[in-house]
């Protein structure tokens, strides 16, 4: 990569309105270490790990544009557009240069050979915190995911400090305690044949689709909540004035408020618990980010942002996450929960060559029942006695 000036190419660490940054250099780097792999046959040090790999992947980077229409009007497919733009981009920055500097390996590698790969990577690395690199861990892909089993830890052990001669503090290491990786398959092991389980995917059924390709169906019928989705009240500030962004600007900065105004609203609870509801799906930090919006500007700011000013000011943050919500909800008005439900029943008895449309349909229904409510909640007369809280 250094001999063909590709790496200085690639995009680096991608900032975004989500909770995690999204480090492109790395994983496009892992990804020609797959691809190499894959292509070196015999001679391959891991041909065992990369022939046991999945050439077909369901992330939502790996679905066409009529797979994604599925979608209907989840933030979930603009954010595999958006990354599948930034596949292609990586391609062309590393392409054809790889191919000339090692024609052998990367002479004829297409996008979708580099799709499949960036794809992987996204879906089974893990960063080691000693290293500062991403890695493929072949022993964690023996486990599949399950939201009830154990967490796989991946953790840097501490640097031991000693004394030298001269009283002088040095940090020396333990090569094979550096990083530590736990894996548990329950207690008295596990035999032969038998499926092994830890818990890495996110617990909503969008998040889980977005990296690893699969969703959560049944949970509903459980009670278990498995759906969340993102909301922007960005365009309460966007359409404010300028001495108001001005005194808003202040605020956020005094009170810590992410500048992007992008927040998660969920239903995801705990293992083996009922699924949040109404106003318990919205998160506290959304709550303070629509107080900070409705301030008084002409008011000076108050001591915290946990709790409502009055009951007016509580009044209109509620206004406000209900505009934010109804208009989000707005983009699945294309079919009714009735049809959605109908559409699923039938693509889930479609079998596996109509598992992608069973997922859109387990997103897209789990989504839009999360709206209707926290819309819902939201709506109520009786609240009064909520406004201190909300």
């Amino acid at each position: 990569m250094r001999a063909s000036r590709a790496d200085e190419k690639l995009a680096g660490i991608i900032e975004s309105d989500y909770e995690y940054p999204l480090d492109s250099t790395s994983t496009s780097t892992l990804a020609l270490a797959l691809i190499q792999q894959t292509r070196m046959g015999d001679d391959a040090r891991w041909r065992a790990y990369v022939d046991a790999l999945p050439r077909a992947v369901d992330a939502l980077l790996a679905w066409t544009d009529e797979e994604l229409e599925v979608l209907q009007g989840s933030a979930l497919r603009e954010r595999a557009v958006s990354r599948r733009a930034l596949v292609r981009r990586e391609y062309d920055a590393l392409f054809p240069a790889m191919g000339r500097a090692c024609p052998e390996v990367f002479g004829d590698v297409d996008e979708e050979f580099f799709r499949w790969a960036y794809a992987t990577v996204l879906a089974r690395a893990y960063w080691l915190p000693d290293l500062s690199c991403m890695a493929l861990l072949p022993g964690l892909d023996l486990y599949n995911s399950a939201r009830d089993a154990e967490k796989c830890v991946v953790e840097a052990l501490g640097r031991e400090e000693t004394d030298d001669d001269d009283g002088d503090e040095n940090e020396t290491f333990d090569d094979e305690r550096e990083t530590q990786i736990t894996l548990r398959a329950g207690v008295g092991g596990v035999v032969a044949g038998e499926e092994i389980f830890h818990d890495y995917a996110d617990h909503a059924s969008g998040g889980a689709l977005l990296e690893f390709g699969f969703v959560y169906h049944g949970e509903r019928a459980r009670g278990i909540g498995s759906h969340a989705l993102d909301v922007s009240l960005t365009s309460a500030y966007e359409t404010a004035e300028e001495k108001t962004r001005a005194f808003l600007d202040g605020v956020f900065e005094r009170f810590g408020v992410r500048k992007s105004l992008t927040y998660e609203i969920s239903n995801v609870s705990g293992v083996y618990k009922d699924a949040l509801r109404g106003l318990e799906c919205v998160s506290e930090e959304c709550w303070r980010a629509a107080r900070a919006l409705t301030l008084d500007p002409d008011r000076p700011a108050p001591d915290t942002l946990d709790v409502a000013v009055d009951a007016a000011h509580a009044a209109r943050a509620r206004a406000l996450l209900l505009d934010v919500c109804r208009t989000r909800r707005d983009r699945y008005r294309a079919t009714t929960i009735e049809e959605d439900e109908a559409l699923l029943r039938d693509a889930l008895d479609g079998g596996h060559e109509r598992r992608r449309e069973a997922m859109a349909l387990e997103v897209r229904v789990g989504e839009k029942l999360l709206l209707d409510d926290v819309v819902d909640a939201l709506t109520r007369e009786d609240t009064e006695s909520s406004f201190t809280r909300y």
